[in-house]
């Protein structure tokens, strides 16, 4: 259950926070870099930087929104963990999803746009 009081850092600093925000870090470090490991990609420096970034972006965001709604401390931490090593990935997915929908919504714009021209002519 949500509270309507503000947190404070000394709510961040339980012994689970603390294991988090390591999680995060690793996490941020670990998952940029598998397709590097299996030899899937040839290593680019700034790349896998950015991607590292993202992805402790990624799960900080996660963390907080996981701490708002009161998810229990262990719970938190393995979403957390899984959000931050899946971040990037998962953030790219999201946007196929979102530029996909409105393609197909200005698609379906544009196509009663021109039938409606072509019924006015």
């Amino acid at each position: 259950m949500a509270t309507n009081e503000p947190a404070v850092w000394s709510d961040f600093l339980t012994a689970i926070s603390q294991i988090t925000a390591v999680l995060i870090i690793v996490c941020a470090l670990a998952g940029p870099a598998q397709p590097y490991i299996k030899g899937e990609e040839k290593f680019v420096f700034i790349k896998y930087i950015v991607e590292v970034i993202t992805s402790a972006l990624s799960g900080v965001i996660v963390f907080l929104l996981l701490r708002v709604i009161d998810m229990p401390e262990e719970w938190l931490a393995a979403f957390t963990g899984i959000g931050t090593f899946f971040g990037l990935k998962l953030m790219n997915v999201f946007y196929r999803i979102l530029v996909g929908r409105l393609k197909v919504i200005f698609q379906q714009d544009d196509e009663k746009k021109k039938e409606a021209e072509n019924g006015k002519n």
